[in-house]
């Protein structure tokens, strides 16, 4: 059963056309299914009887990246993302044969990754600061972003604290079901792991996890007690202090990812500009840049459809190829993660806090 919030959204949607060119998905698949439009129009239909959940409309609900372009482009302040959500929860039981692998994964561990979370312990228990890892930093490839991070904070004499037995966030399973009470199970636990570790400030890694504890947990009257900050945030602030070394290296053309949830629902983009600027690099900007820019994907996404994933990562990299620019930073353990593949020959994309870390 959508919600009225659902149903208006879907309903203003389903004949507008003007976000059709950002979606990320429909860029690579040439599918008008894949655009916001379609699917809104799908729930129209749906809840007046005129079509049913089946796999091929669950197929449709699940081909988006939940990348906020439309809704960050919209100028009549709709919201796609509102009826995907519910339209994926509605689509549990017509789930097509391709999505029930990451769907028993996200059943049985709240994550996609069939491995055990990499374990970073920091028990300093006068600390005042704990670092939120996140699901995709405690798990290869993007585990090496937690152990550069980690690394600076000790270099710049931080006293900070983990959590031995982290708890997700809530993230991925919100996005894959739609926000059931599952998911606020899963948020409540973690929460009161991180209020338990009696900090003031919770470094979160990845925007994410930060996202849904910002902008869903105190819907759902669950309450973070400590200062939530960006990775990139509280870093910009070392290097302003002077408590970061960094290497020169003036003369080196970058550009920088910002990632969906920074970008769009944050709008956060200067702490790393800063962290880049202090480096020395020179900064050039693609064409769609901060609020703006081009998803790259998502872990979850990946996990289903590594074959549209790869497209994707590869239609954002021509973005870079039009700035005339190789390197691609990013800050953002999803898109270390997924731009492991897909990326051109003579490109790259690199962790942001390895160079710091050098």
């Amino acid at each position: 059963m959508y919600s009225q919030k659902a149903v208006k959204n879907a309903d203003a949607c389903r004949f507008c056309w003007m976000c059709r060119h950002l979606c990320p998905v429909q860029l690579v698949t040439g599918k008008e299914a894949n655009t916001p439009r379609a699917k809104g129009l799908l729930v129209s239909m749906e809840r007046r009887g005129q079509e049913k959940m089946d796999e091929d409309e669950a197929e449709v609900m699940y081909d988006c990246l939940l990348c906020e372009a439309c809704t960050n482009d919209c100028a009549t302040g709709y919201d796609p993302l509102i009826f995907i959500r519910e339209g994926r929860t509605e689509a549990q039981t017509v789930l097509p044969k391709y999505l029930k692998k990451t769907m028993g994964n996200l059943e049985n561990r709240a994550s996609v990754y069939e491995e055990a979370p990499k374990p970073y312990e920091e028990n300093d228990i006068n600390a005042e600061i704990l670092v939120y890892i996140g699901d995709v930093a405690r798990h290869e490839p993007a585990a090496e972003m937690a152990e550069h991070y980690l690394s600076i904070l000790k270099k710049a004499g931080v006293s900070f604290k983990t959590l031995k037995e982290e708890p997700v966030s809530g993230q991925m399973v919100g996005d894959f079901f739609g926000y059931v009470d599952e998911v606020k199970d899963i948020a409540k636990k973690c929460a009161n792991a991180i209020n338990s570790s009696n900090v003031r400030t919770v470094i979160v890694l990845d925007s994410y996890d930060r996202d849904i504890m910002v902008r869903k947990y105190p819907e759902w009257g669950i309450d973070i007690k400590a200062e939530l900050v960006s990775g990139e945030a509280f870093l910009a602030n070392l290097v302003e202090q002077g408590k970061i070394i960094v290497k020169d290296r003036a003369g080196e053309t970058v550009t920088y990812h910002d990632d969906d949830r920074n970008a769009r629902s944050f709008k956060e983009y200067e702490p790393a500009r800063e962290l880049i600027a202090a480096m020395g690099y020179n900064l050039k900007e693609m064409f769609l840049s901060k609020e703006l820019a081009k998803s790259f994907g998502t872990v979850l996404y990946q996990a289903y459809r590594p074959d549209i994933e790869k497209k994707i990562v590869a239609n954002r990299i021509v973005d870079a190829e039009r700035a005339k620019v190789k390197t691609i930073l990013t800050s953002n353990p999803q898109v270390y993660a997924v731009t492991r593949h897909g990326v051109k020959e003579g490109y790259e994309v690199k962790n942001l806090y390895a160079l710091l870390d050098e």
